[in-house]
């Protein structure tokens, strides 16, 4: 199988999204709230908020799945007065290898071309690549401040036809100039510049998985 690694901040998780991870997913997000809220806590002032944790464990990696993603990447690090970065990363590899298949600079240049000034060409992994920005306007009967998409397309630079498909999604109070925004993004970009593409020829298995996870807890 073609994967890609990635360097992620302490208090960073990644949860596999795909459907044969399920139980691997659920084990995964049981450990973080236990280990975020452990049980020597007062059952009644930490049950609501491992609760909250919980919804949004499983309402981010539900919409990851339903978005085909291979795994989602969550910045869980609370900072001064709670505040967390407010985004997630969604990580997908499109493994269909074809010596056949068209050029990706030439891909690269179709969508750079499409996004206009909000595309913009670079380099990752050693293989040629797209950083492409898109306003999310709020939901209407929601959340009304909109959203900024940031999605890089990465071309394996051996194997013709893979590619990584890198998005993420970060909330903002209305302001696409604030500073906030910006260090936020950054610090997305500088966790994509870290992508690394690898072999796993030995894939443990979900029990596997689960065994080691349930070890380290």
């Amino acid at each position: 199988m073609i994967d890609f690694e990635l360097i992620m901040p302490d208090g960073w998780v990644h949860i596999p999204t795909t459907p044969e991870s399920a139980r691997l997913r659920a084990r995964t997000i049981d450990a973080l709230v236990k280990a975020r809220l452990p049980d020597s806590l007062p059952r009644d002032k930490a049950a609501p908020f491992r609760k909250m944790l919980r919804a949004q464990l499983t309402e981010a990696t539900d919409d990851a799945a339903r978005n085909g993603a291979r795994a989602v990447v969550l910045p869980l690090t609370e900072y001064r007065d709670g505040w967390r970065v407010p985004g997630s990363l969604l990580i997908t590899v499109l493994e269909e290898p074809d010596e056949d298949a068209p050029d990706p600079k030439a891909l690269i240049g179709a969508l750079l071309q499409e996004a206009g000034p909000d595309g913009a060409r670079l380099e990752l992994g050693g293989g040629p690549a797209a950083r492409i920005t898109e306003v999310i306007g709020g939901d209407p009967v929601g959340r009304k401040a909109p959203s900024l998409k940031v999605s890089y397309y990465v071309a394996h630079p051996e194997v013709a036809g893979v590619w990584a498909l890198l998005t993420y999604t970060v909330l903002t109070d209305g302001d696409l100039e604030s500073d906030v925004l910006t260090a936020v993004c950054l610090l997305f970009d500088t966790v994509v510049g870290t992508l690394r593409w690898a072999d796993r020829i030995d894939v443990p298995t979900e029990d596997e998985l689960i065994s080691i996870l349930e070890s380290s807890v």
